[in-house]
C-alpha cells in the first residue's frame, strides 16, 4: 500500500528546498497547468502584454520600483 502525503506535507516539505528548487518546482507545476487547459498560452499571454501596455500608455498601470519588487519576492522565497 503506497501512502500518499497530505498537502501540509508537501509544503512543509517545499519549504526545506533551496529558492532555485521551489522555482523549478513552481515552473512544472505551471507548465502541467497549461498543459491540461484547452487554450492557447502564446495567445493569452500577447493579450495581457498589450492590456499591460495599454494600462501604461493611458496612465492607469500602478508601478512599483525594480528593486523594491525584487526584495519583496527574495522576502516571499526567503525561508
Amino acid at each position: 500500500m503506497i501512502i500518499q502525503p497530505n498537502i501540509e506535507e508537501i509544503t512543509k516539505n517545499l519549504f526545506s528546498l533551496s529558492k532555485k528548487e521551489r522555482l523549478e518546482i513552481a515552473r512544472f507545476i505551471l507548465f502541467l497547468d497549461t498543459q491540461s487547459l484547452d487554450i492557447d498560452v502564446d495567445s493569452v499571454w500577447e493579450n495581457e502584454i498589450i492590456d499591460r501596455a495599454r494600462a501604461v500608455d493611458e496612465g492607469t498601470a500602478i508601478g512599483i520600483d525594480f528593486n523594491k519588487a525584487l526584495k519583496k519576492i527574495e522576502k516571499r522565497l526567503a525561508v
